[in-house]
């Protein structure tokens, strides 16, 4: 079978380009607009590999969203993405040692942690790494290197939290305060919290179902700051129990509502009793505040 003619558009032949000069060099390209010097980002430098250092973070962050600090199966907590920041960045690390482990909803402006690497960044070039790959509400302050001795949980001599109670509705810090709508009376709850100071027995404010090791707790401060509308309770001690200051905020709120005597308190810590879980706070205004080491163990 013989060939027919070659197929022709029903437009006709497509249009010739027009002669140009001959080419000699490579086609002439339009010239490409230089990016803007401020959108550039320096260039990360390669991570190389060194003897084991120890490196402290100091960190801030909103708990809302997450389910504590601690590392938990299928949930998302704090040290779950830092330790996601620390593997992208440096290659991974064992573990993320936390001072304060805090529960679902608990806040932090002073959490620290440490852990091991044998990368040779700089410390401030790695809270910079991990701030480029943490969310929004969880922030490192600062890193140094410390000793390979140096431990955030056992090292820390205390430490201090506080608890936001606000006397009105707040439109901007719903997930920051606990708003109790009755007024309270501030003078007995300050004459209970002058109570705490001192070595006591927390059991009746500890979530017993968690394992204690210790339930004498030596508190060196406790007490109420008054503000436009927030008052906060501050406490600082050698360690802490679970629930124990959501408990004691909790206990503090019924003594100001005049439900409660303010010796409820002292009865608290003369006998175990159950009552003060009913009145457990909620974690939305409580924040780890500082974590205090003594100088030997937190420089090299």
């Amino acid at each position: 079978m013989t060939a027919g003619p070659p197929h022709r558009s029903p437009f006709g032949p497509p249009p010739r380009r027009p002669p140009g000069p001959p080419r000699h060099g490579p086609p002439d390209r339009r010239p490409r607009r230089a990016p803007d010097a401020g959108s550039r980002r320096p260039a990360r430098p390669t991570v190389h590999a060194g003897p084991p250092r120890n490196i402290r973070l100091l960190i801030e962050y909103e708990g809302t969203r997450y389910a504590g600090w601690q590392i938990q199966k299928s949930q998302r907590t704090v040290a779950g993405e830092i330790l996601t920041a620390i593997d992208a960045t440096l290659g991974g690390t064992d573990k993320l040692i936390g001072a304060g482990r805090t529960d679902q909803g608990v806040h932090a402006e002073g959490q620290v942690a440490n852990f091991f690497t044998r990368a040779t960044l700089p410390p401030a070039e790695i809270a910079s790494r991990l701030n480029d790959l943490l969310p929004a509400d969880i922030n490192v302050l600062a890193a140094e290197e410390v000793p390979l001795s140096f431990h955030a949980r056992h090292d820390a001599t205390s430490r201090r939290y506080r608890y936001q109670i606000a006397q009105r509705r707040s439109a901007f810090f719903k997930r920051l305060i606990w708003w109790v709508r009755q007024p309270l009376h501030l003078d007995p709850m300050e004459e209970a919290a002058r109570v705490l100071v001192g070595r006591h027995d927390f059991g009746s404010f500890a979530d017993r179902s968690a394992a204690i090791a210790e339930p004498r707790v030596r508190v060196l401060a406790a007490g109420l700051r008054r503000g436009d509308f927030l008052v906060s309770f501050t406490i600082e001690a050698d360690h802490f129990l679970p629930r124990m200051v959501r408990r004691i905020v909790g206990v503090l709120v019924q003594i100001g509502l005049g439900h409660l005597p303010p010796e409820a308190v002292g009865r608290f810590l003369s006998e175990i009793v159950d009552d003060p879980a009913q009145w457990t706070a909620p974690p939305s205004g409580l924040f780890l505040e500082r974590v205090v080491y003594t100088p030997a163990r937190s420089h090299p």
